[in-house]
């Protein structure tokens, strides 16, 4: 089943005057659900609401976000957009969802993680309506609101064939006064979920939201044109206005100075540049591996068994065990357990491959069997290790551990399976 991308955007300003974003109170919700359990599990939402939610928030605006929400997470997280917005007139709102999507008997619901939905008859009571998201909104009478909804438009449930739910998401059947909405693509249509971190809508939205000094109108102009040359007129976004006033989400003109161009946000892609497939950061790797090689102390010989995992962005967190036999003491036989912890740093932050370096700790526990014979011996060291994860799975790495008196050295090489969050 394809995955669509659709957006919609209400414009309630107070008159046709210009706001500027800078003098306004602003509050946004952003929600992101991906990891359903009934229906086909997305990829994109939790990264495209992570991103806008960094940009939202490099404007200004007060952001609240929820990842892989209920049914109540998302209608209360939309009544308490309402109150903050009610407090004045002057306050800018935005809503952004990713997601699910479908449109039943014409009216367009969101759909939330882990509820059932045996038939489309259930879909009033366990999913959130568009249509009261917008009107809560109009409601709060504030001087402009934003929703913004990047979800898939093919509809995901079986009982669709039979019922009246479509594909796409249906035109906005009460548009509100001076309200812009626009859809990533024309109604009752699918549109790309992108090859990369983003879908394609969102991917071209975002630049041209963080560009210095453009109208609210002027985004979403360029960000039509982008989508459309970029999909080769496959996809084109649908606009809708209503609004025939003048409002920045950010700096107006005289303030542009004070935002920063988008080429200096790395988590945002340039408009019309093909986004790959990267790592910037927020994508956490974890790792199986095992390993052989060699210390220039006891042992000789070393094997290596470990995997990580990424408690926090950027970074990783490896644990193992060395295991070492062949002595280089002359008659001696020598075997050794190292278990070991380090906090390692991706350099280059780089896709599944690229440097590293980490520090931690290790216990050595071994044993000698001389001829007159056996020792044991046990200590605590300092780690510190360097390497380089090639292809995404040959790891060659270098590690340095001294117990304060005397120092051992490591060199191995070996396979490493890295996979992503």
């Amino acid at each position: 089943m394809k995955c669509v991308i659709f957006a919609l955007i209400l414009m309630l300003p107070a008159g046709i005057f210009a706001q500027n974003g800078e003098n306004s109170q602003k509050f946004a919700l952003v929600i992101g659900n991906g990891e359903y359990k009934n229906l086909n599990r997305l990829v994109n939402p939790v990264n495209d609401a992570d991103d806008v939610a960094r940009a939202l928030e490099y404007l200004g605006f007060k952001v609240e976000k929820l990842l892989n929400a209920n049914l109540f997470q998302m209608e209360e997280a939309v009544t308490r957009l309402k109150n903050r917005l009610n407090a004045s007139e002057e306050t800018f709102g935005f809503f952004f969802y990713a997601g699910h999507g479908v449109q039943s008997n014409g009216e367009n619901f969101l759909i939330p993680v882990g509820e059932n939905i045996p038939s489309e008859n259930y879909l009033r009571n366990r999913a959130l309506s568009v249509q009261v998201v917008l009107d809560d909104l109009n409601d709060a009478g504030n001087s402009l609101n934003v929703v913004v909804l990047d979800a898939c438009r093919d509809n995901p449930f079986s009982w669709s064939r039979s019922g009246s739910a479509n594909r796409g998401l249906a035109f906005v059947s009460r548009q509100p006064a001076d309200s812009i909405i626009v859809y990533a693509t024309s109604a009752g249509q699918t549109a790309s979920d992108g090859e990369g971190r983003n879908g394609l809508f969102t991917s071209q939205f975002l630049p041209n939201l963080l560009t210095p000094g453009l109208e609210v109108s002027e985004i979403f102009r360029r960000t039509g044109a982008d989508v459309s040359r970029e999909s080769a007129n496959r996809q084109i976004p649908a606009i809708y206005s209503q609004f025939f006033g003048i409002a920045y989400l950010g700096a107006g003109p005289d303030g542009a100075n004070t935002i920063s161009k988008p080429s200096t946000l790395p988590w945002i892609q340039q408009p019309g540049v093909s986004q790959g497939k990267t790592n910037d950061g927020s994508t956490r790797l974890w790792s199986l591996g095992a390993s052989v090689g060699s210390s220039f102390a006891t042992p000789w010989f070393v094997g290596t068994i470990r995997g990580t995992i990424a408690p926090f962005n950027y970074s990783f967190l490896e644990i193992g065990v060395d295991l070492g036999t062949l002595s280089e003491i002359q008659d001696a036989d020598y075997y050794s357990v190292y278990p070991f912890l380090h906090y390692a740093l991706y350099l280059p932050f780089m896709e599944k491959s690229g440097w590293y370096i980490g520090a931690g700790g290790c216990f050595l526990s071994g044993e000698y069997s001389f001829p007159e014979g056996k020792t044991k011996v046990g200590y605590l060291t300092a780690s510190f290790t360097t390497g380089f994860n090639l292809l995404g799975f040959l790891d060659i790495s270098y590690s340095l551990r001294t117990d304060f008196s005397r120092v051992m050295n490591k060199f191995s090489v070996g396979y490493s399976y890295r996979f992503k969050q």
